[in-house]
């Protein structure tokens, strides 16, 4: 999957050398909850860095695919080991901070040339996690997760200010089989065309 990322970068990269492409980087704050038996179901500050690339078909629709960087965190509730007591730390942290890579693919479309509507699936791979709530060294999250994403932009010359809801649609709870755990995001930000 890593090979998949790069390649798809890469690819990112040449193809917006187009004259039909457009690009830039992006940088957003990112709140972020997982609904889930044993985890807080409460907002945590967090933030993602990364570019796009904008490839108009005609003046109203656009497909916009970005690679994001994520950082999210999440909080443990206090009835963690009640649900995981076979698996669960007795001294683990409260406080989980997990980062992804993130590649999501939307379709634009623009009412005019201020406003536009983006939705469209995202693929996310954890690369890096901050946390002890199991025994053993073990990880409490899976590293792969698909959601959906659906948002706003208002767009001024270059500059983008856009808010997007980003909802899991796959279990990244790794402890076993017995509850789901899945995200939530909402995240504001700015995105700069610069080609």
């Amino acid at each position: 999957m890593k090979y998949t990322m790069v390649a798809f970068a890469l690819l990112l990269c040449a193809t917006a050398n187009a004259q039909t492409w457009h690009f830039g980087p992006k940088l957003d704050v990112n709140y972020s909850t997982i609904k889930g038996n044993g985890l807080k179901n409460k907002f945590s500050l967090g933030f993602q860095a990364g570019g796009f690339a904008e490839y108009n078909f005609n003046k109203h629709w656009a497909i916009q695919p970005e690679l994001l960087y994520s950082w999210s965190v999440y909080k443990k509730d206090g009835d963690f080991l009640t649900y995981y007591n076979n698996y669960g730390r007795t001294g683990a942290g409260d406080k989980v901070n997990l980062a992804t890579i993130s590649v999501p693919l939307l379709v634009r479309y623009n009412l005019n040339k201020t406003i536009s509507i983006l939705a469209g699936p995202q693929y996310s791979y954890l690369i890096y996690d901050d946390e002890d709530l199991l025994k053993n060294d073990r990880k409490a999250f899976k590293n792969s997760e698909v959601s959906a994403n659906i948002g706003v932009q208002v767009n001024l010359d270059k500059v983008g200010f856009y808010a997007r809801y980003n909802k899991g649609l796959t279990d990244v709870n790794d402890v076993d089989e017995r509850y789901n755990w899945k995200t939530s995001h909402i995240q504001v930000g700015m995105a700069v065309r610069i080609k």
